[in-house]
């Protein structure tokens, strides 16, 4: 578990955290003056997601070795000490690793038992507030609080409005612009995605630029349902930012955790209420198509600069080291033995403690990982395909946490000696493959590059 939480940090979080910082950053700058368009933060945050897409092997032709070889059986491999026991070091990694999964869990539902406590609070002032009643051109409930909160709209399947104890004294026409701009809300299920939103940035709360995501498309959304407000009630421009002005003087503000949709938003700074009135006064008129053709160019030069960083080329030239630190050679390439009925070996056995790290020898995709794919002497068995036609193999290990597919580095572990398969004891069987014809691993282990 150990390398497969290394290796999902290194080749998938840090990507994932990069490429939404830049997703946000692109897309809050192609917003920066007109952030009507809610959807726009829902497709940058799918965007985000993109790392999580494997890389195609594209049209790499990929041999996988014949399968008539009778594995080796070390003789000299049982005088090592059997030794039931990995690595301290291992051990305190996957300590570490468990750790980290726990922590992560347990603090994300520290989060979700929080933001539910505040969605009670929230069900539990609408229930103890005053009823009035429901307007003639909705059915819409509505509730008038005993505090001067922002109104809001709060429920899933029947939503109703929640004003605050300043509404009596506000005129009458201001009164039905709160009502209204609520109404607005609801009509568009804004009470329904902002839920969603927080419940999301919640459970993914190791990424800060969800949160952030979270908080742009709330000022779209707060936008657009101005623009349809005025525009479905037919309300004067002038009078409608008089509402504003005023609901933002009687307010006490809300914690930006509530998961509700409000007049006036918590995560809404100054500069945020100045563009808003800017755009009630005078909007923007930006064609939607222009802003999602930029969108969409942005995402493609963006995954295209990813993909050429991250996509592993097949040429060049190759670093090799061995599969083990720390062991010793019991049979060489082309050695005779009884064990394996005089034929020569296919490969070199490399004896260790059980429980020793298995390296990969160069950089390459993990082709095979399993038991199965090759003979059953093999036992769990690991191929990697490198660059120039190089293909290295790895079997009898204990176990092994390489993922087919994964791009892997030399020296990064792929695995622990064991005795799977056909062996007489704990040891590595490894080959080397050059254009599907085993080669003797001492002509590349000795050399620093190979082309």
């Amino acid at each position: 578990m150990d390398s497969f939480i290394i290796q999902f940090i290194v080749n998938s979080l840090f990507p994932w955290l990069i490429f939404s910082g830049l997703v946000y950053a692109c897309s809050s700058y192609i917003t920066k003056y007109d952030n009507s368009s809610p959807s726009i933060w829902w497709s940058a945050l799918l965007a985000s997601f993109l790392p999580f897409i494997p890389l195609s092997l594209g049209t790499i032709n990929i041999p996988i070795p014949d399968l008539d070889y009778i594995n080796s059986s070390l003789v000299s491999a049982q005088i090592v000490k059997q030794a039931g026991i990995t690595h301290a070091s291992l051990q305190k990694v996957d300590l570490i690793a468990t750790a980290l999964i726990v922590g992560y869990f347990g603090f994300t539902c520290l989060k979700l038992v929080k933001l539910l406590v505040v969605w009670q609070k929230l069900k539990s002032l609408s229930r103890s507030s005053e009823s009035i009643n429901k307007l003639p051109t909705s059915k819409v409930k509505v509730v008038i609080s005993s505090q001067n909160h922002s109104p809001f709209v709060i429920g899933i399947t029947t939503p109703y409005v929640v004003l605050p104890k300043y509404f009596s004294s506000l005129k009458k026409d201001q009164q039905s612009i709160l009502i209204q701009h609520e109404l607005t809300h609801i009509t568009n299920k804004d009470h329904i995605t902002i839920l969603l939103w927080r419940v999301l940035s919640t459970l993914l709360w190791i990424n800060p630029f969800v949160k952030k995501m979270e908080w742009q498309f709330i000022r779209a959304m707060e936008h657009r349902c101005d623009k349809l407000t005025i525009r479905r009630f037919n309300i004067n421009k002038h009078d409608y930012a008089k509402a504003l002005l005023q609901s933002l003087k009687k307010s006490v503000q809300f914690d930006n955790n509530n998961p509700v949709a409000q007049f006036n938003s918590g995560v809404l700074c100054a500069d945020d209420y100045k563009a808003r009135l800017t755009n009630i006064a005078s909007p923007a008129n930006k064609s939607r198509l222009t802003l999602t053709l930029k969108f969409s160019l942005m995402i493609l030069i963006i995954f295209s600069l990813h993909t050429l960083l991250k996509a592993p080329t097949m040429t060049g030239k190759l670093t090799w080291q061995h599969p083990l630190d720390s062991h010793t050679i019991s049979s060489t390439f082309r050695s005779i033995s009884k064990v394996r009925d005089y034929k020569p070996h296919r490969g070199v056995d490399y004896v260790a403690q059980r429980g020793s790290p298995v390296l990969s020898a160069a950089d390459g995709i993990i082709v095979i990982s399993d038991n199965k794919t090759m003979h059953s002497n093999y036992g769990n068995t690991v191929l990697i395909q490198h660059k120039n036609g190089y293909q290295t193999l790895y079997s009898h290990l204990e176990s092994s946490d390489a993922k087919v597919g994964s791009w892997v580095k030399a020296g990064q572990v792929i695995g622990v000696i064991g005795d799977t398969g056909k062996a007489t004891g704990v040891h590595l069987h490894f080959e080397v493959i050059k254009d599907n014809q085993r080669v003797d691993p001492s002509l590349v282990l000795g050399a620093k590059t190979t082309r």
